[in-house]
């Protein structure tokens, strides 16, 4: 094994209380920053071999300076910050992880679910305020309490992640329509395809169909503002909208607007157009929206299975296997 490599870690910040020095040092000179601001990159990166980054952004302008860059490993399954193009033609391997996190991005989406049905927050608030004749006798229908079961799922994304909500939405008792693409401009047909034992329907139809729409997509240029306007308006005033995909598959001026103007009922969401969140975001005007700060994957399990994959995929590489993204 060549001990002479040079490997940085841009962004370790993203990656928790996980020992990672140990791990990586088997490999050469392991150096890792908190995090890595633009204007910094180009330095950081000039002579080594190896970069590991989560959401750091990489293109040809930097591959052009960093002569003896072989790999960069993303500690994540999305690589829209990556100019995996550029990369290639500069003889650069890039490879990401997927399926680490499964269970945990599950369990938020369906968390998120329940709690649009039965807001537990919201009640919790009232409580510590003294409320709690007040919220559930003479003001019980302040905030209503509505079951799953009967429910309409929509999922729009049909990967690992989309599958696992959707086995656990079934056991809930809703049914699940899964929309069968997501091009922006997916005209309307008629066709139902089955797939794996669920329902596939156009885009259209679970839009208007469905009283809680989750997505679960990588962000593409079909799949960026998948979600705008236009599509919202074709939902119910009833419908939820669930995002634990990326920021940007859902227009976020747009979303504003919808919740604002009662078009949908209300939206829980682990990631937004830019983040960290902006502190004066208007988003904090509503009370029918719920920002988490993109969490779904940091389980502690998945965690370690991210790094045991990154890990994999550098062994790959060293032993001249590794594909990479193209």
């Amino acid at each position: 094994m060549d001990k002479n490599l040079k490997i940085v870690y841009l962004d370790r910040i993203t990656a928790g209380p996980i020992d990672l020095k140990e791990r990586f040092s088997k490999y050469g000179e392991y150096i890792e920053y908190e995090d890595t601001d633009s204007g910094e990159v180009d330095e950081r990166i000039k002579d080594v071999d190896i970069v590991i980054t989560t959401r750091i952004k990489l293109g040809r302008e930097q591959f052009k300076k960093a002569k003896k860059l072989k790999l960069i490993l993303i500690t994540a399954t999305g690589f829209n910050h990556i100019d995996v193009k550029s990369a290639n033609e500069f003889g650069i391997k890039v490879a990401n992880v997927s399926g680490y996190s499964t269970n945990s991005v599950a369990q938020l989406a369906i968390t998120f679910l329940l709690n649009e049905l039965t807001p537990v927050n919201r009640y919790y608030e009232e409580v510590k305020d003294g409320k709690w004749m007040d919220i559930t006798v003479p003001d019980y229908q302040k905030y209503p309490i509505d079951d799953a079961n009967g429910k309409i799922l929509g999922i729009v994304g049909f990967g690992n992640i989309g599958k696992r909500v959707a086995q656990v939405a079934e056991i809930l008792g809703m049914e699940v329509m899964v929309a069968k693409n997501t091009e922006k401009d997916n005209a309307k047909t008629d066709s139902v395809i089955e797939k794996g034992g669920f329902l596939r329907y156009d885009l259209y139809e679970v839009l208007e169909k469905c009283d809680v729409l989750t997505l679960h997509v990588p962000l593409t240029d079909s799949t960026r503002n998948l979600i705008n306007l236009e599509k919202m308006k074709k939902m119910k005033k009833s419908a939820i909208i669930l995002n634990l995909a990326r920021g940007p598959v859902i227009n976020q001026e747009d979303l504003y607007f919808a919740l604002k103007n009662k078009i949908i009922k209300s939206a829980a969401i682990d990631v937004t157009s830019v983040e960290p969140i902006e502190k004066n975001s208007k988003l904090f005007e509503l009370d029918n929206i719920l920002v988490t700060p993109h969490i779904a994957w940091k389980s502690e399990k998945s965690m370690v299975k991210l790094m045991d994959d990154v890990e994999e995929n550098l062994k790959l590489f060293l032993e001249g296997k590794l594909e990479g993204l193209k």
